[in-house]
């Protein structure tokens, strides 16, 4: 009998995978083959669940939204603020404004310069981030109790 994908399996997959950043620079692709124990080693809960009681030889396309990668874009977090309060020579558009202020890191980027008012963005700038594997599953096996500890970083180096 098959070994099927389910909490504790060691799973090794091949996936080839097309990232697209919210800022429209991608996509970006890669491919790697990877081994994770289900339930251990930390997955997007979108491949989690596409693999799950699958078995080795199985094919499975993922979608990964924005929420389970770097989050949606928070038009909440773009906000006017005074120009005058900030410095004018690190202000422009399309670029980021950092500045330490009374020892806190004050980071956003620059959207609009307005004669009063600046148009900051807080998101996150990978916020809007998708992706898409597509996944072969190539062994399912019963974990070993050596292996129950988390191995596979979550994002792709490429990515961080």
């Amino acid at each position: 009998m098959e070994e099927l994908v389910k909490e504790c399996s060691k799973v090794t997959i091949e996936y080839e995978m097309k990232v697209m950043p919210a800022d429209g620079t991608g996509p970006v692709t890669g491919s790697k083959t990877c081994s994770f124990v289900m339930g251990v080693d930390l997955q997007y809960p979108s491949v989690e669940t596409a693999l799950m009681n699958k078995k080795a030889g199985d094919r499975v396309m993922v979608y990964i939204p924005p929420e389970e990668i770097f989050g949606v874009i928070d038009p909440g977090l773009v906000r006017e603020l005074p120009r005058a309060d900030y410095k004018q020579e690190r202000l422009k558009a399309g670029r980021m404004y950092r500045e330490m202020k009374r020892g806190c890191l004050v980071q956003f980027m620059v959207k609009e310069l307005r004669d009063e008012t600046i148009v900051a963005d807080f998101n996150d700038q990978r916020a809007g981030t998708w992706a898409e594997f597509d996944i072969v599953i190539k062994e399912v096996r019963p974990a070993k109790k050596e292996e129950m500890q988390p191995e596979c970083a979550k994002m792709p180096e490429f990515l961080q």
